[in-house]
């Protein structure tokens, strides 16, 4: 699914026409190359952002979060936009709401940059029930309909994801470029005051290295297509703006924290004009990028208008790979998928499971008694923390049963119960 920005003209300018779109473009024999092109919609204005769940798709859209229903999966709307958040800013285009991604208990997460100001509810909100975000992290349920600022600071990030432990990284531009991100935290901020002016000092960057200035995308590499010496699991790719390059970072747990060091300067492009900025890890463990193709890399005039591309990076001689409707398979299948090691399956089924939970759809006893034979058997920890994740969304974790995990001895599902517990009305 991607998005294209018609209204984009430069970093300061913009149009209202109803001309950005978002397009399907598949892959039906698995070679790598699309062949296959619908249009999901064609009537939107500055479309900064997509996400694909909950019977339609999530849009950042200026000054609106909306969502375009399509509740029979037919690649067609059901109807036009519904606002569900409005008052996001557009000041610097480059800045507003980004880079959405379904997090491990079942939040939309995004990005938003430094230099655009905006002060989020739901429509008709009172100025006093918004939440004002300038850096930072932000964060969306899509059936409490709820919305909050996970985290403050940064710069103009455009890459957030979590790794096989669910803790959440972002990537950045000018400032240094890796960040641990917890809920509730403030981080180095480009330029700017913090919000509250009060903050005794904010949390530093985890890197030990410096690269050129500006970063696009971050995703975990959590599958296995890659030989050695690029099979590593959990580093992080993301996209270098200013060196046209692909480049990995792993991360070295350092007390309640991490080092972040980098991995290898992955993929060179030799093009001054390649400007990746969005990434993804695909089911067959491709790594996808998205060029904005550019020689203007800070967006102040365009000069190749149409050029973007769409690049997958896979070993030499890979051979093409079945494919898997998720959206046909039965609960007991999406189940059985949490213990995949592309995590791009386990991310889809559990988006998939949580769905069908809240709309009445899901074996709920069945599936939670699935889901708990998973987290018993599990071997590793990330395997046991994908039942847990998948027991939440659904609706498997009540109080009592999270108190008996408090004593666990994995530290990550004490973590985790704790998030759970001191969010106990956000579950579902």
């Amino acid at each position: 699914w991607v998005a294209e920005n018609f209204n984009y003209r430069t970093r300061k300018n913009h149009t209202d026409e109803q001309v950005s779109r978002i397009q399907i473009l598949e892959d039906t024999n698995g070679d790598g190359v699309f062949d296959k092109k619908k249009t999901f919609t064609d009537k939107l204005t500055f479309t900064s952002g997509l996400a694909v769940g909950h019977g339609g798709v999530f849009v950042g859209s200026p000054p609106n979060l909306t969502f375009i229903p399509d509740s029979d999966g037919d690649d067609k709307p059901d109807g036009p936009p519904q606002v569900l958040l409005d008052g996001w800013g557009i000041q610097d285009r480059h800045e507003t709401l980004n880079s959405f991604i379904w997090g491990p208990d079942g939040w939309l997460y995004g990005c938003h940059g430094v230099f655009t100001r905006s002060n989020v509810g739901k429509p008709n909100a009172a100025e006093e029930s918004r939440q004002f975000i300038d850096g930072g992290i932000w964060r969306y349920h899509p059936v409490q309909k709820k919305y909050e600022v996970f985290a403050r600071g940064l710069s103009n990030p455009w890459g957030f994801d979590f790794d096989d432990h669910g803790q959440g990284f972002a990537t950045c531009c000018v400032i240094p470029h890796l960040f641990h991100v917890a809920q509730g935290g403030v981080y180095t901020k480009q330029s700017l005051p913090h919000v509250n002016p009060y903050v005794y000092d904010d949390i530093k960057t985890i890197r030990d290295h410096t690269h050129l200035s500006a970063h696009g995308g971050a995703r975990f590499y959590l599958a296995d297509a890659f030989p050695a010496p690029y099979n590593k699991r959990n580093q992080l790719f993301m996209c270098n703006i200013h060196e046209h390059s692909v480049l990995t970072d792993y991360m070295v747990p350092d007390g309640s924290s991490f080092v972040g060091k980098h991995g290898s300067d992955f993929m060179p492009t030799n093009d001054m004009a390649w400007v990746g900025f969005s990434v993804e890890i695909g089911p067959e463990g491709g790594v996808y990028i998205l060029d904005w193709h550019d020689t203007d890399v800070c967006g102040n005039a365009i000069n190749f208008p149409n050029s973007g591309r769409i690049y997958r990076i896979m070993p030499e001689g890979s051979k093409p790979f079945a494919r898997k409707n998720l959206e046909a398979l039965s609960d007991s299948e999406l189940v059985a998928l949490q213990t995949e090691n592309n995590d791009w399956y386990v991310r889809h089924a559990r988006t998939i499971l949580h769905h069908r939970a809240t709309t009445g759809k899901l074996d709920q006893p069945k599936t939670i008694n699935e889901l708990e034979a998973l987290f018993r058997n599990a071997t590793t920890s990330p395997k046991r923390l994908r039942a847990l994740w998948a027991l939440h969304v659904v609706g498997g974790l009540d109080e009592g049963r999270l108190s008996t995990l408090l004593g666990h001895d994995d530290p990550y599902v004490r973590g985790w119960t704790i998030q759970f517990l001191c969010g106990k009305s956000n579950i579902n």
